[in-house]
């Protein structure tokens, strides 16, 4: 995957290309507001990390160009500002995720692969079979006895988050980066209302529940089945 990494400070810009790159990624830099907006207007990146603190154009005003020029490249806002101000106008330019310097690398790298996943188009899964209960995704319905129930949108999403890996446990963070991300602002007992709804729905047994498990301290899992 192809990233861009804007930042004026070039040291701190390709310390970020160096961390990035060792993780697999293709990574360019621009060291400033202009030079990022011109290769941004000019290729194609599947996210961009960006400095909002710039001399020649900042960057809310190149984000606000790229979106108004209706591209939707992921960006995850870099920046010592940790005003809640800035970091609502940034969401409202359509920033998908905010690091306040000083931050860890891993942390960066730990959001750009949480952006990555709930971002980058995937093979999608249309439907799911659990037991006699059978989960379309599409029409968002669920279906058990001839009955059919409407599936709520964060309902579905995170069954399917839960169903792309069966058996791995996902933590609430996991949940809430890659079905919430930073659109709004959930808790876990939000994940946790929204988990005891989806066993209303598809457990045989919703307070012995089969196939979402619960992982103590961990998160959740859905069940292997066949």
């Amino acid at each position: 995957m192809k990233l861009l990494v804007v930042d004026d400070e070039k040291a701190m810009a390709n310390a970020i290309r160096d961390n990035l790159e060792y993780e697999g990624f293709q990574i360019d830099c621009a060291y400033g507001g202009q030079q990022a907006l011109d290769r941004l207007l000019a290729e194609k990146y599947h996210l961009v990390v960006l400095d909002v603190m710039m001399p020649d154009l900042d960057g809310f005003q190149v984000l606000e160009q790229v979106r108004a020029n209706n591209d939707h490249t992921p960006v995850i806002f870099l920046t010592a500002r940790s005003a809640e101000a800035d970091k609502l106008r940034g969401l409202g330019l359509g920033a998908d995720d905010y690091v306040v310097k000083p931050f860890s690398i891993l942390e960066l790298v730990a959001r750009v692969k949480a952006v990555l996943n709930r971002t980058t188009p995937q093979a999608e899964i249309k439907s799911l079979q659990l037991g006699d209960v059978r989960i379309d995704f599409m029409k968002l319905t669920v279906e058990s006895g001839g009955q059919t129930e409407e599936l709520g949108r964060y309902e579905a999403d995170i069954l399917r988050l839960l169903a792309s890996e069966p058996g791995r446990v996902f933590s609430r963070t996991d949940i809430l980066d890659q079905v919430w991300g930073m659109a709004a602002f959930p808790t876990n007992r939000t994940i946790d209302n929204h988990i005891v709804k989806l066993r209303q729905k598809i457990e045989p047994a919703p307070k012995e529940p089969r196939y979402i498990l619960s992982i103590y301290g961990k998160g959740y899992k859905l069940f292997p089945t066949a």
